[in-house]
Protein backbone atom coordinates (compact mmCIF):
# COMPACT_ATOMS: atom_id res chain seq x y z
CA UNK A 1 0.00 0.00 0.00
CA UNK A 2 1.04 3.68 -1.46
CA UNK A 3 1.47 5.58 1.71
CA UNK A 4 2.44 9.58 1.98
CA UNK A 5 3.52 11.84 4.42
CA UNK A 6 2.90 15.06 5.03
CA UNK A 7 6.05 16.10 4.11
CA UNK A 8 6.14 14.50 1.02
CA UNK A 9 2.19 15.99 0.29
CA UNK A 10 3.01 19.48 1.10
CA UNK A 11 6.29 18.93 -1.67
CA UNK A 12 3.86 17.30 -3.98
CA UNK A 13 1.45 20.28 -3.49
CA UNK A 14 4.04 22.96 -4.08
CA UNK A 15 5.59 21.07 -7.32
CA UNK A 16 2.03 21.03 -8.89
CA UNK A 17 1.25 24.69 -7.98
CA UNK A 18 4.69 25.38 -9.22
CA UNK A 19 4.00 23.65 -12.60
CA UNK A 20 0.82 25.63 -12.98
CA UNK A 21 1.65 28.75 -12.34
CA UNK A 22 4.52 28.55 -14.80
CA UNK A 23 2.05 27.69 -17.75
CA UNK A 24 0.21 30.54 -17.14
CA UNK A 25 3.00 32.75 -16.71
CA UNK A 26 3.93 31.06 -20.20
CA UNK A 27 0.65 31.91 -21.67
CA UNK A 28 0.52 35.35 -20.71
CA UNK A 29 3.80 36.16 -21.80
CA UNK A 30 2.61 34.61 -25.38
CA UNK A 31 -0.62 36.70 -25.00
CA UNK A 32 1.15 39.96 -24.18
CA UNK A 33 3.09 39.73 -27.50
CA UNK A 34 0.33 39.45 -29.94
CA UNK A 35 -1.29 42.15 -31.89
CA UNK A 36 -4.45 42.27 -30.64
CA UNK A 37 -7.09 45.01 -32.21
CA UNK A 38 -11.08 45.37 -32.21
CA UNK A 39 -11.98 46.46 -35.79
CA UNK A 40 -15.53 47.88 -35.72
CA UNK A 41 -17.54 48.91 -38.99
CA UNK A 42 -20.33 51.40 -38.54
CA UNK A 43 -22.65 53.48 -39.94
CA UNK A 44 -21.54 57.62 -40.33
CA UNK A 45 -23.96 60.06 -40.68
CA UNK A 46 -22.74 63.24 -42.14
CA UNK A 47 -23.66 66.59 -40.24
CA UNK A 48 -22.88 70.13 -41.23
CA UNK A 49 -20.16 70.60 -43.60
CA UNK A 50 -19.02 66.89 -43.72
CA UNK A 51 -19.01 65.02 -46.85
CA UNK A 52 -22.32 63.69 -47.22
CA UNK A 53 -20.76 60.85 -49.20
CA UNK A 54 -19.26 59.23 -45.56
CA UNK A 55 -21.66 57.22 -44.64
CA UNK A 56 -19.33 54.18 -43.26
CA UNK A 57 -16.67 54.28 -41.23
CA UNK A 58 -14.49 51.76 -39.14
CA UNK A 59 -13.06 52.24 -35.93
CA UNK A 60 -9.86 50.66 -34.89
CA UNK A 61 -9.18 50.20 -31.48
CA UNK A 62 -5.01 48.92 -30.36
CA UNK A 63 -5.66 46.49 -27.70
CA UNK A 64 -2.41 45.52 -27.22
CA UNK A 65 0.58 46.11 -24.83
CA UNK A 66 2.61 48.01 -27.38
CA UNK A 67 2.00 50.48 -30.46
CA UNK A 68 1.21 48.80 -33.64
CA UNK A 69 1.07 51.22 -36.80
CA UNK A 70 -2.41 50.75 -38.78
CA UNK A 71 -2.03 50.64 -42.98
CA UNK A 72 -5.00 49.84 -44.12
CA UNK A 73 -8.75 49.44 -43.90
CA UNK A 74 -11.41 48.26 -45.71
CA UNK A 75 -14.01 45.24 -46.46
CA UNK A 76 -13.79 41.48 -47.44
CA UNK A 77 -16.57 39.78 -49.99
CA UNK A 78 -17.65 36.38 -49.63
CA UNK A 79 -16.44 33.82 -51.45
CA UNK A 80 -13.11 35.61 -53.19
CA UNK A 81 -10.02 36.76 -51.56
CA UNK A 82 -10.51 40.17 -53.29
CA UNK A 83 -11.09 43.13 -50.56
CA UNK A 84 -12.36 46.66 -50.95
CA UNK A 85 -9.47 48.85 -49.29
CA UNK A 86 -9.83 52.58 -48.21
CA UNK A 87 -7.68 54.04 -50.88
CA UNK A 88 -7.80 57.65 -49.58
CA UNK A 89 -9.06 57.36 -45.80
CA UNK A 90 -10.51 60.43 -44.31
CA UNK A 91 -9.54 61.08 -40.99
CA UNK A 92 -12.21 63.65 -38.87
CA UNK A 93 -8.98 64.48 -36.74
CA UNK A 94 -6.71 65.37 -39.31
CA UNK A 95 -3.87 62.97 -38.45
CA UNK A 96 -1.88 61.56 -40.84
CA UNK A 97 -2.07 58.18 -42.32
CA UNK A 98 -0.85 55.13 -41.83
CA UNK A 99 -1.12 55.81 -38.38
CA UNK A 100 0.73 54.57 -35.38
CA UNK A 101 -1.79 53.70 -32.72
CA UNK A 102 -0.66 53.04 -29.31
CA UNK A 103 -2.40 50.97 -26.25
CA UNK A 104 -5.85 51.36 -25.82
CA UNK A 105 -6.36 53.87 -28.30
CA UNK A 106 -8.46 54.01 -31.65
CA UNK A 107 -8.88 55.83 -34.44
CA UNK A 108 -12.19 55.74 -36.71
CA UNK A 109 -11.61 55.75 -40.76
CA UNK A 110 -14.71 57.44 -42.97
CA UNK A 111 -14.96 56.24 -46.03
CA UNK A 112 -18.25 55.65 -49.09
CA UNK A 113 -20.47 52.66 -48.20
CA UNK A 114 -19.12 49.58 -49.09
CA UNK A 115 -20.96 48.03 -52.75
CA UNK A 116 -20.89 44.26 -53.52
CA UNK A 117 -18.71 43.41 -55.89
CA UNK A 118 -19.04 41.22 -59.10
CA UNK A 119 -21.65 39.53 -56.90
CA UNK A 120 -19.87 39.01 -53.91
CA UNK A 121 -21.95 39.78 -50.78
CA UNK A 122 -20.05 41.59 -47.91
CA UNK A 123 -18.41 39.26 -45.22
CA UNK A 124 -16.94 41.94 -42.61
CA UNK A 125 -14.31 45.02 -42.01
CA UNK A 126 -10.70 44.85 -41.55
CA UNK A 127 -7.53 46.39 -40.62
CA UNK A 128 -4.29 45.62 -41.45
CA UNK A 129 -0.77 46.54 -39.83
CA UNK A 130 2.84 47.31 -40.85
CA UNK A 131 3.64 44.11 -39.13
CA UNK A 132 1.64 42.08 -41.74
CA UNK A 133 -1.49 41.07 -38.89
CA UNK A 134 -4.46 41.60 -40.36
CA UNK A 135 -7.70 41.12 -37.75
CA UNK A 136 -11.61 41.41 -38.80
CA UNK A 137 -15.01 42.37 -37.53
CA UNK A 138 -18.48 42.98 -37.66
CA UNK A 139 -20.94 44.35 -35.98
CA UNK A 140 -24.98 44.57 -36.36
CA UNK A 141 -24.64 47.62 -38.42
CA UNK A 142 -22.16 45.99 -41.07
CA UNK A 143 -24.68 42.77 -40.98
CA UNK A 144 -27.58 45.58 -42.15
CA UNK A 145 -25.33 47.07 -44.39
CA UNK A 146 -24.60 43.78 -46.17
CA UNK A 147 -28.05 42.12 -46.36
CA UNK A 148 -29.78 45.61 -47.55
CA UNK A 149 -27.32 44.67 -50.73
CA UNK A 150 -24.60 47.54 -50.07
Amino acid sequence: MLTMSIIEGITLAIAVLGAVLGLVNTWHSLDRSRVKLRVRPKHAIPVGAADPRLTFCIEVTNLSSFAVIIEETGVFYKGTDSRGAHTEPVLIDGGAWPRRLEPRSSVTVYGQRPTAELGHALKCAYASTACGVTRRGTSPAFKQLAKNGA
